[in-house]
């Protein structure tokens, strides 16, 4: 198995039912993955909406929607969406310790967005999931908007040397990509919720 990150963080909006390997034969069924790697947020939203289809008992009735957005993850339209309680799936690049680096894109990786902070100097942070750690973290909201910003061009992983991984026309910087994209999702709860 190849890397999985942005169907693990999908997976964990569905407390793992579909699991990420039945969400990666979808994306090989349907052409958007080989090895489960997503560099189209259009395609990973795709695979959102039919989660969501086939998940409506975590939604109850509300009216769940999510959104392909495409520009700054630190906007004021956005931290108002945080306050609403809208939860992201948002690629950056990690750092070795998975916090948002500039990478140029060379470690794209997926995280979900859960919840935000803000400090006593109105500076917003984001409580964080994603596949490499089962701990909850605590990042900027502006260094996740910078990452985001900064992915630009594909490299390919030194943990898989002769693999093909299938890209978007105009690569991940591109329109079809993943810089400055990222997926909103409105009046999802989950079944426990936590409140700090």
């Amino acid at each position: 198995m190849g890397p999985t990150c942005g169907l693990t963080a999908l997976s964990m909006i569905f407390e793992g039912s579909p699991s990420a390997a039945t969400l990666l034969e979808m994306a090989i069924d349907k052409g958007y993955s080989n090895k489960g790697e997503m560099f189209s947020a259009i395609q990973l939203n795709e695979l959102l909406s039919i989660g969501l289809a086939d998940n409506r008992h975590l939604v109850e009735f509300r009216e769940v929607t999510n959104t392909l957005v495409g520009g700054n993850l630190d906007d004021p339209d956005i931290k108002m969406q945080l306050r609403l309680g809208s939860i992201f799936l948002v690629p950056y690049d990690p750092d070795r310790n998975h916090t948002p680096c500039l990478d140029k894109g060379h470690k794209a990786h997926w995280a979900l967005i859960v919840g935000y902070l803000i400090d006593q100097f109105d500076d917003y942070y984001v409580f964080a999931r994603h596949g490499k750690t089962k701990n909850l973290a605590l990042w900027s909201l502006r260094d996740l908007a910078l990452s985001n910003a900064n992915l630009v061009e594909f490299c390919q992983p030194a943990g898989h040397p002769e693999q093909v991984f299938i890209l978007p026309d105009g690569g991940i910087g591109g329109r079809n990509g993943l810089r400055c994209k990222f997926i909103m999702i409105e009046h999802f709860k989950a079944k426990e919720e936590v409140v700090l």
